[in-house]
């Protein structure tokens, strides 16, 4: 597929052989060894003592910080999806359900994983993410919605923390089994995860704890009444675990990822219909921006994009919107195989009906830079910035038409901008120092560097790369110290680790 439509597929592909040659531990292998014991798995990831040893339940802060590592060892391991449409709608639609649930802490960590089978899951500290298969396979808002709303139970009702008060009461040594099969459920690993989960019984037992049948239904029953209060269709739960179920029964042998961590079982679907059927049913009007979205990830999961395009279908039927998204669906592909001609004639009847939607307008961006019109390209995202100043799928398509048209230093303002307001969006930090280094800002591409590193579970390297930058700040005291200050965080973090 060419890169202009997907701008940061160079990013994934970089970061994947950037990730190979530094990641200091892999989990997934290291659960693999059938070798290791359950003591050993705790040594390597080094977890803090959680609760006071008696019993004592985990508290939000320890929980945040097994999360930060968590997270950190998730990043290291799998490809990230760093589209930054699909990633801002998913930012979006996680915290529009999250306000009407029942979390108390707003702390999230939204990841989006490049994988084309559908999966979702949650870990302790506000950790919430999806393979970017759940788009390719939801039809509506509120299926996707759904198993969404159904990880978000599993963190308003702290299931990791009650599930290791479980296994402390059973004797079970459970923080890394816990995590293992939350690291799994998050990589989908497929034979490796399997082999990971049967590699002792005690991981096992702890996979078990980790999504037990009433923990299940339980997320199922917060999760269905967070889409009643969200305005969302509540049968949409009952729905994808059909889809699920049946995806089972047709193909036994390819057991969708989700399945293997979250068991659907008939009397699941039963009560997932059950708790609903006091709600008058109702037919739900489609949702263009998600339809939009789901096009989107398609193209972008399309290797031949000459293909023939596929049409939007959805449980609600055929409507106007499906029509939309799947135009919408064809200008990306015959953009992505240079069909220019045709993509400008369907995207210009598009944006006369719609000409704020800024899906579409990123499409006629990406037009004129696969055509080469740069200047085109930089005005028109100019005038979209102008009426959605700070967007963050904006910004980042302007640094990179800045980078382009070797403006380099204003990109790298730009993605100072993005990095200030998302501090956890490694994919901005990796295109900063990228930017930075363009720009000849060679202490802040060592900075950029530590903070991409940093997120991706490489502290020593994120050291490294500020000890390379102390020294060149020598003359400029503020900036020293700052340097100096995140350096003594990371020391402190690296010895907190190894203790």
């Amino acid at each position: 597929m060419d890169s202009t439509l997907n701008p940061c597929h160079h990013l994934i592909m970089a970061r994947s052989t950037l990730l190979s040659i530094f990641i200091p531990i892999t989990l997934v292998s290291l659960m693999v060894a059938s070798s290791l014991s359950h003591s050993a798995v705790l040594d390597d990831l080094n977890l803090p003592e959680l609760g006071a040893g008696g019993g004592a339940p985990t508290s939000l802060n320890q929980e945040h910080a097994l999360g930060q590592r968590f997270l950190r060892a998730v990043r290291a391991q799998t490809p990230n999806f760093d589209d930054p449409l699909l990633n801002d709608y998913l930012e979006h639609q996680i915290y529009r359900l999250a306000s009407y649930s029942d979390l108390e802490d707003f702390r999230l960590y939204i990841v989006m994983i490049n994988n084309p089978t559908i999966n979702a899951f949650a870990a302790p500290g506000g950790i919430l993410g999806i393979h970017h298969g759940l788009f390719l396979t939801a039809t509506s808002v509120h299926e996707f919605s759904a198993i969404l709303a159904h990880e978000l139970a599993h963190l308003s009702q702290r299931h990791f923390a009650r599930g290791l008060e479980d296994s402390r009461k059973a004797g079970v040594i459970s923080i890394a089994g816990l995590l293992a099969g939350a690291i799994i459920a998050a990589y989908g690993g497929g034979e490796a995860g399997i082999a990971a989960m049967t590699t002792s019984q005690g991981l096992m037992q702890a996979q078990r704890l980790s999504y037990s049948r009433t923990r299940e239904s339980e997320a199922d029953r917060v999760g269905i009444n967070t889409m009643i209060r969200a305005g969302l269709d509540p049968r949409a739960m009952a729905y994808m675990f059909e889809h699920l179920d049946r995806a089972t029964r047709t193909d036994g042998d390819q057991i969708p990822e989700f399945l293997r961590t979250h068991p659907v079982t008939r009397n699941r679907i039963t009560d997932a219909y059950n708790q609903t059927e006091s709600i008058t049913k109702r037919q739900w009007p489609l949702d263009l921006e998600f339809q939009m979205m789901r096009a989107r990830a398609i193209a972008l999961s399309t290797e031949n994009p000459r293909e023939s395009t596929p049409l939007l279908t959805s449980r609600q039927g055929t409507d106007n919107i499906l029509n939309v998204a799947t135009d919408y669906l064809r200008v990306l592909l015959m953009t992505a195989s240079g069909d220019l001609d045709k993509a400008r004639s369907l995207l210009d009847r598009l944006r006369a009906d719609m000409p704020l939607n800024i899906p579409l307008h990123l499409a006629e961006v990406d037009l004129y830079l696969r055509a080469k019109q740069l200047d085109s390209a930089n005005a028109l995202i100019d005038e979209a910035l102008l009426i959605n100043p700070g967007n963050y799928p904006l910004m980042m398509k302007k640094a990179d038409i800045m980078i382009a048209i070797n403006r380099p230093e204003v990109a790298s303002q730009l993605l100072t901008e993005v990095t200030d307001a998302k501090p956890l969006n490694d994919a901005a930090w990796y295109q900063l120092a990228e930017a930075r280094g363009l720009a000849g800002d060679i202490i802040g591409v060592h900075q950029a560097r530590a903070e991409y590193f940093l997120l991706n579970g490489d502290l020593e390297r994120a050291e490294k790369q500020l000890s390379y930058a102390q020294p060149l700040a020598r003359q400029n005291f503020q900036l020293s110290e700052r340097i100096r200050n995140r350096l003594d965080e990371i020391r402190d973090l690296i010895d907190e680790l190894s203790r």
